[in-house]
């Protein structure tokens, strides 16, 4: 796994809550640009450190993603409309977290050699 990998995934969950929360049209998304705001503005936080590839940044980012994997299965279980794009966000939060997992591991195991 590589450091673009990490960052990819990351962007791609940024990318989502914008999209899902203002973009898609009802009953999949709100059309609320202050909802989408307040789900993107925490995930800004540690965009340009995990694009250096600060592992400090990239953990920050995971806690996030599990933050964000929490809302994503509390909208499955509670909102039977938005399950599509919140399904998409928990598959993303996951991912984010096992690619982040894959990429340490193999970062240490580089720098024991």
């Amino acid at each position: 796994m590589s450091q673009r990998a990490v960052f990819g995934v990351y962007l791609a969950l940024l990318m989502l809550q914008p999209v899902w929360h203002f973009l898609l049209p009802s009953p999949w998304g709100s059309g609320n640009w202050i909802l989408a705001l307040i789900a993107t503005l925490p995930l800004l936080l540690p965009v340009a450190g995990i694009a250096a590839g600060r592992f400090r940044s990239m953990t920050w980012g995971g806690f996030l993603a599990v933050l964000y994997f929490v809302i994503g299965m509390m909208e499955v279980w509670s909102n039977p409309d938005q399950r599509i794009p919140a399904s998409l966000q928990i598959i993303l939060a996951l991912s984010y977290c096992g690619v982040l997992a894959r990429y340490s591991r193999q970062s240490s195991a580089d720098q024991k050699r």
